[in-house]
């Protein structure tokens, strides 16, 4: 196949059989990009293509209009023109072209694929758990949603927060089931529940989409007012086997062994005490959101001779640097600790409305697969860095598997 034709007939791909779903250019000694994408896509304006161009690891995008046919004759004839190797990926069919030797005529072989059609809409609407449009209770009963089903924009964000939540607790319950942790049944201890939206979400959630549990849900916070609310809240939506409770979480002796255990913004130490009291329950999983995170902080700033200050002099001398870096260094100091309890951990990204806009979030479900010495060695080394005994340890260290 000559030059002109190649060109031709992707042209044709992509303006007229619109049959194609990437087309890849590879192969190339000479070119600014290593690698350039082309994927159909569709705007708010219309159709169009969007140029995917890869350098040093990097990827940067750019959409043409496919209407705009000078445009699009000139980039692939350069495109064709520079890469030795084309991929056209369609819809069962893979498309290869190999330039010659002569470097004017391709060859072209053909592949079965298992490619599907797919969404081409760039802003498509994200799925949620919970879906606007849906009368939702407990969201209307909370001035999230309208009568009617519509998310008021004022609370687009904390609907958002709520599905992401649900989202996380949907996959934690996927593999505590996976693990046999549980089985047909799970009970749920939410610490500082606040106004509850998440408590709320949790319930509507297991009610109308896991009929394969039984459950309870307990929350628990510190404001007398806040509780009574909820309460009331849950008894006019009719929402059954979920109570609020006014107590502190260090105090909590309500039960013996609870499955879940959610803390959502529990400052500073409160959340060190929320996963001391998990641990003390003996939880199957563990999801913590933390916020005012200080002790690290102002541990680190009292012991100028710990290897951090010998090490990251730009970092210690930037107090605002530092409180950065401290936070971080808190929520993986507690995962850290959490799996040398038996967890397994991840720290994720998640929405928040009320203090930053995004924290981590601190996923632990318990494994039977951890390498203990070599999470030992990780903890030991870290807090050698920091130079501080921070008072997790102090809290949990009874709950370690491995110790010094």
């Amino acid at each position: 196949m000559d030059f002109q034709k190649l060109i031709n007939e992707i042209l044709n791909e992509i303006k007229i059989d619109k049959s194609y779903r990437k087309i890849i250019f590879s192969n190339t000694k000479n070119a600014e990009f290593e690698k350039i994408i082309i994927k159909p896509i569709q705007l708010k304006n219309g159709e169009a293509i969007q140029i995917e161009s890869f350098k040093n690891n990097k990827a940067f995008h750019k959409n043409i209009d496919i209407k705009d046919n000078d445009i699009l004759l000139t980039i692939i004839d350069k495109y064709v023109s520079t890469y030795s190797q084309i991929l056209v990926q369609k819809l069962g069919l893979d498309l290869t072209y190999l330039k010659k030797k002569n470097k004017n005529d391709f060859s072209k072989k053909e592949n079965k694929n298992n490619f599907k059609e797919v969404n081409l809409e760039h802003n498509k609407k994200k799925k949620y758990i919970l879906n606007e449009g849906e009368k939702i209770d407990f969201l209307i009963e909370l001035d999230v949603m309208t009568e009617d089903g519509k998310v008021l924009k004022a609370n687009y964000n904390k609907f958002r927060q709520i599905n992401k939540y649900l989202e996380f607790i949907d996959d934690s319950i996927k593999e505590m089931k996976e693990k046999k942790l549980i089985e047909n049944k799970i009970k749920i201890l939410d610490f500082g529940c606040g106004k509850s939206y998440l408590t709320f979400a949790l319930y509507y959630y297991l009610q109308k989409y896991r009929d394969d549990l039984s459950f309870s849900i307990v929350g628990l916070d510190l404001k007398k007012d806040v509780i009574e609310f909820c309460n009331k809240t849950a008894k006019k939506l009719g929402y059954e086997n979920l109570e609020f409770l006014n107590g502190n979480i260090k105090d909590y002796e309500n039960v013996e062994e609870v499955d879940l255990v959610f803390s959502l913004h529990a400052c500073n130490n409160a959340t060190d005490y929320s996963l001391e009291k998990a641990l003390s329950l003996n939880a199957k999983a563990i999801l913590a959101v933390p916020c005012c995170h200080h002790e690290f902080f102002d541990k680190i700033l009292k012991n100028k001779n710990s290897e951090i200050f010998n090490n990251l002099k730009i970092m210690t001398e930037n107090g605002v640097v530092l409180d950065k870096f401290a936070t971080l260094a808190t929520d993986s100091f507690r995962s850290l600790a959490l799996e040398l309890c038996g967890y397994k951990t991840k720290m994720l990204e998640f929405i928040d409305v009320e203090h930053t806009p995004k924290n981590i979030l601190i996923r632990a479900i318990k494994s039977n697969n951890i390498n203990y010495d070599e999470k030992l060695e990780e903890y030991n080394k870290l807090k050698k860095f920091l130079g501080i005994e921070p008072m997790l340890e102090e809290l949990i260290k009874k709950y370690f598997k491995k110790i010094n």
